[in-house]
């Protein structure tokens, strides 16, 4: 008998040491990029804690990486964390409390994911304590539409960067070869 409990215990024990699958992600210019979600994270929050208010103002004035389009994560972003298994004072992700709040709101309420327990709930948007915020921007291509009557009508792609996602993502579906993606990147990268 003690023998089937020290067993059931190393199973239960060598389930909890699940590490975070690094090849996931890509760690370049303070920022880490989860390629199974295409999310772009901040390399670490903001480290102190801070109300749901400061916690988006801090997300919305983040820079990092050269980018400017950081916002404060929804909850399912947040879960994609969790299930990438990222912890308070990772390797990849620099978090400093398992607390980290989410963008959505109800009443005097806001989200806030808890790294540690796997799991999101509700706090009041005034508590600070131990709660965190953690810049995430969106790499996907969002192409709108000049009207929503003209669906067959697409804007173009007009900065650098929404250029080099564009045939980023080509190249990712492999709509482009390798020489054909070489070849955009080098003629928009001449264009600067």
């Amino acid at each position: 008998m003690q023998k089937l409990l020290i067993s059931l215990c190393l199973v239960l024990i060598s389930g909890c040491t699940d590490k975070v699958d690094k090849t996931q992600f890509t760690i370049s210019n303070q920022t880490v990029l989860d390629t199974k979600s295409e999310l772009m994270w901040a390399h670490s929050d903001n480290s102190e804690s801070l109300t749901w208010q400061e916690a988006v103002d801090y997300c919305e004035n983040y820079t990092g990486g050269g980018h400017e389009d950081w916002r404060m994560p929804k909850r399912a972003e947040l879960q994609t964390l969790i299930e990438a298994k990222i912890q308070k004072e990772g390797d990849l992700i620099n978090i400093t409390s398992n607390l980290i709040w989410a963008s959505e709101t109800d009443d005097s309420k806001a989200a806030f994911c808890h790294l540690a327990n796997q799991r999101c709930s509700w706090m009041e948007r005034v508590i600070s304590i131990s709660l965190r915020a953690l810049p995430v921007r969106d790499t996907k291509i969002k192409l709108k539409t000049l009207e929503p009557a003209a669906s067959s009508v697409e804007v173009r792609p007009q900065t650098v960067e929404q250029r080099l996602q564009v045939i980023t993502l080509l190249h990712k579906q492999q709509l482009i070869t390798d020489e054909e993606y070489e070849l955009k990147k080098a003629a928009i990268l001449d264009e600067i």
